[in-house]
């Protein structure tokens, strides 16, 4: 639109110009006025084409889909629109380069702070304050989420886990969603082993073949009798 705009406005200038040059020339030298109003003519005929094409491309420009007095209705409410489900990540990231023209963060040691200043694009400042986190804090996990993922590294990856965790509804103390990094990372914090396909696998069955003895052994005991046991350590008494 604006390469055609810039195409007809120099179409206009150099046909003035054809025809400035046309009506200063002698009428006795036909020769020339002729090459001159030539240049005219063929000035004009681009004139024509460079309207052309910027009237149909007027005309395949759709209307917009919503009226700039709607638009202003949204913005005056950016939280319902932030919040709509319809707005994905992509649309969020446009709202912020609109309106936020930077972001400036420092540090408060004395009240232990974060200080972040939004400077938005109309001239506006906000000032956000968050609590700085302590050197070796950090935050806690749930005793039930850290057995739950002893457990699940036992037979499943670190992706699956985090799946699993999500679905439950166990989110972050920062209410994040799990991911496998942040599993990962809970994982070297607790020192829960590290996954490895299989081993779940051989755990259990390990655990089938103690089951199995067991229950040989429950079944030796009932055979000595009365529902005694044996010592197993010295020969039965007869």
């Amino acid at each position: 639109m604006c390469a055609l705009s810039r195409d007809l406005e120099a179409a206009r200038y150099a046909a003035d110009r054809a025809f400035r040059q046309y009506d200063a020339a002698d009428p006795a030298n036909r020769l020339m006025a002729s090459e001159l109003e030539a240049r005219w003519n063929s000035a004009l005929v681009h004139v024509a084409e460079v309207e052309g094409k910027l009237a149909a491309h007027d005309a395949s420009t759709p209307a917009p889909a919503v009226a700039p007095a709607s638009l202003g209705v949204l913005a005056s409410n950016l939280r319902t629109v932030w919040s709509a489900p319809t707005t994905d990540a992509r649309v969020k990231k446009r709202i912020v380069r609109t309106l936020i023209h930077e972001v400036v963060a420092d540090i408060d040691d004395a009240a232990s702070e974060i200080v972040v200043i939004v400077h938005w694009v109309g001239g506006a400042h906000s000032e956000l304050r968050l609590p700085k986190r302590r050197r070796g804090q950090r935050n806690s996990t749930s005793a039930d989420i850290i057995q739950a993922v002893r457990q699940l590294v036992l037979i499943a990856s670190y992706n699956l886990i985090a799946g699993v965790l999500n679905r439950n509804g166990f989110k972050t103390d920062n209410g994040n969603r799990r991911t496998r990094e942040r599993v990962t990372s809970m994982r070297s914090n607790y020192c829960i082993p590290v996954f490895q396909p299989g081993r779940g696998r051989d755990r259990a069955m390990a655990q089938s073949q103690q089951s199995r003895a067991a229950s040989r052994d429950c079944a030796q005991d009932a055979a000595t009798g009365s529902g005694g046991r044996r010592d197993r350590g010295h020969p039965a008494l007869i």
